[in-house]
């Protein structure tokens, strides 16, 4: 797939500068202090969009997704779920792989409705994984994951994409989370604080880099 130098990538009601078409971002935060939502909020957008999902199904994820804003497209919107949870009768604009563990597996479904999305006319996709934390549980190896890693986000940075993939720091050594970020372009870090979620961006200019509230969802 040849480069395409396309727009830059917004992210609507966040507070977050657009970035440059093929930046791939690390989000780390736990689940229940906002990171699922900010994951699929930064999905938003008039783009194809392919999600992997680690540790919950499809149509969750799907269910999701719309409760943030997004437009369920079967023509934009494609799956890989790597979940036990089978969602074939979902269509082919999902695909299963049985383990978080099936790096391989997990790889081939995905440049497969990668090339389906960009088939059909979106050369700009948002490429989101939630979490990388299952794939390092099931490998028990840091190495196979990095090399998943480094090969997913060098595809989406040829492509002009846009990367985003979430991993919970309580669940790893710091060594752990400072190895798996080195093929990311920036670090996008979030907290709870009372009833507010905060971010903060590391690595990447003109973003913010204090502690900056997230606007809640309408």
């Amino acid at each position: 797939m040849a480069a395409r130098h396309g727009p830059r990538y917004e992210f609507p009601d966040l507070p977050l500068s657009s970035v440059e078409a093929g930046t791939n971002l690390l989000l780390t935060g736990p689940a229940l202090e906002g990171a699922r939502e900010l994951l699929l909020r930064l999905l938003l957008g008039e783009d194809g969009v392919v999600i992997i999902t680690a540790d919950t199904s499809a149509r969750k994820v799907l269910g999701a997704f719309e409760d943030v804003g997004g437009r369920v497209d079967r023509e934009r919107v494609r799956v890989v779920s790597c979940t036990q949870e089978r969602d074939d009768e979902l269509g082919d604009f999902v695909s299963s792989v049985g383990s978080p563990g099936d790096l391989t597996g997990i790889g081939i479904e995905y440049s497969g409705q990668y090339e389906q999305v960009y088939a059909r006319g979106y050369d700009t996709v948002r490429t989101g994984i939630y979490t990388l934390t299952p794939l390092l549980v099931y490998s028990e190896d840091i190495r196979p994951v990095f090399r998943f890693i480094n090969t997913v986000t060098s595809r989406i940075r040829t492509a002009d994409g846009l990367g985003i993939c979430a991993i919970d720091p309580s669940a790893h050594e710091e060594q752990v989370v400072t190895s798996i970020a080195q093929p990311f372009d920036g670090r996008v870090d979030i907290r709870k604080r009372e009833d507010a979620v905060e971010l903060r961006v590391k690595g990447l200019p003109d973003q913010p880099g204090e502690w900056t509230a997230v606007p809640a969802l309408e």
